[in-house]
């Protein structure tokens, strides 16, 4: 397990609390905070996420977590529980289709942010929306009942039942366990998601995407880690420029020493045929050139598939 969605209205209709009602009244019900306390693992990350409501709290200029979201937080680190990350789908978002269906910026950006594999993670959501969204993502989903029935929460439509569906949030708890013992069992085969954009990606849509906050430490640190380990175009320019200089260094310094020996000491006859001297000296720059800069290309493709610039670039091209 790598990442747990969870909406908010999943806990509210799991502690018989009405989504449309104020927030001031949402106080999770004990079984609840038990079932979030089964999530609180060292290698599982929370998150919960629900809809923009009034309005957004603010630090500053800059808008984060709604304060609905935050209640709810607090009432599960308050039970013993813990809670990594908050996304609130604003407005803005969700006109702009950045937050749920066929662009689920709701999984991708934690995703993107906290190196979050889609396919090891679940959504416990509450409508079919959401059933979508997590599918679009590779994200494995479950949809909590609460006090409704199957057909109250995904309507009379067609909806392929490919998906657990749980009376309440411990129900569901126990399935992902059920889901995670199966998968180790099997070697830890899950299907392929589609690729999760990168950061560098998401960046210029900054204002189309959900809010995303961290409220943990373990969230900060991963993502503190991730940032350290990630290389920047700056890098990129700068090693390749010394690269640049270190070969042409080398190879000056290689050419002045065989000139240097060429002219006062006699070589064997098949060093004639090694430095190509058959060839004018026109041809023969241009083909060792060529040798080179494929030497240079094979070591640069070494480098790209050890180190974390290979991802960088994947990112750029998606």
């Amino acid at each position: 397990m790598n990442g747990v969605f969870i909406h908010q209205n999943s806990l509210l209709r799991d502690s018989h609390i009405l989504p449309d009602s104020s927030a001031e009244r949402w106080h999770l019900a004990p079984a609840t905070l038990e079932a979030m306390r089964a999530l609180a693992s060292d290698d599982t990350l929370v998150i919960l996420y629900g809809p923009e409501k009034a309005v957004m709290a603010r630090e500053g200029d800059t808008p984060r977590a709604s304060a609905e979201l935050s209640r709810l937080a607090s009432q599960i680190e308050a039970g013993g529980g813990r809670v990594d990350a908050l996304i609130t789908c604003t407005e803005q978002s969700i006109q702009a289709g950045r937050c749920y269906g066929d662009f689920p910026g709701l999984i991708w950006m934690p995703a993107a942010r906290l190196n979050l594999r889609p396919g090891a993670c679940y959504l416990l959501g509450d409508s079919v929306q959401d059933v979508q969204t997590a599918w679009n993502a590779g994200v494995r989903p479950f949809i909590i009942l609460g006090e409704r029935t199957i057909e109250d929460a995904l309507g009379r439509g067609e909806v392929d039942m490919g998906f657990p569906v749980a009376v309440d949030l411990m129900t569901a708890v126990s399935y992902i366990y059920v889901e995670e013992e199966i998968a180790q069992q099997a070697g830890g085969a899950t299907e392929a998601a589609p690729p999760v954009p990168s950061t560098l990606t998401l960046l210029p849509m900054a204002q189309e995407l959900p809010t995303f906050t961290l409220v943990s430490r373990m969230a900060q640190t991963i993502e503190d880690n991730l940032g350290r380990s990630r290389i920047r175009r700056t890098d990129i320019a700068r090693w390749l420029f010394f690269l640049t200089l270190g070969a042409l260094g080398l190879s000056l310094g290689i050419g002045y020493l065989m000139t240097h020996l060429y002219r006062i000491q006699p070589f064997p006859e098949f060093v004639y045929y090694v430095t190509l001297q058959f060839i004018s000296r026109p041809m023969r720059g241009a083909l060792f050139i060529l040798l080179g800069a494929g030497l240079i290309v094979i070591a640069l493709r070494s480098l790209l598939q050890g180190t974390q610039l290979g991802s960088w670039l994947d990112g750029m091209r998606r």
